[in-house]
């Protein structure tokens, strides 16, 4: 990533958009040589996230459920629930 200062930013802005734009590289945005912002190529998301809350609900059944509540659970893992 390069350091581009205020004063050359102003100028040239066209420019080093294009330049992020074509690339897909970033910039960085400079005031007396500290980084102070960066410029990104906008990227949208085509795969928006959902929830997820109960996808495995979709992949299951309701019988299949009941099987795997009423399964018998080893002693090990049935100590963390009592105290």
């Amino acid at each position: 990533m390069e350091l581009i200062n205020i004063a050359h930013l102003k100028s040239h802005l066209s420019d080093l958009i294009a330049k992020v734009s074509n690339t897909g590289g970033s910039i960085i945005i400079g005031k007396y040589g500290k980084p102070i912002a960066k410029i990104v190529p906008y990227n949208e998301d085509k795969n928006k996230r959902s929830l997820g809350f109960g996808k495995h609900l979709i992949l299951t059944t309701v019988p299949k459920l009941q099987e795997q509540v009423d399964a018998p659970h080893d002693s090990e893992t049935m100590e963390g629930f009592t105290s």
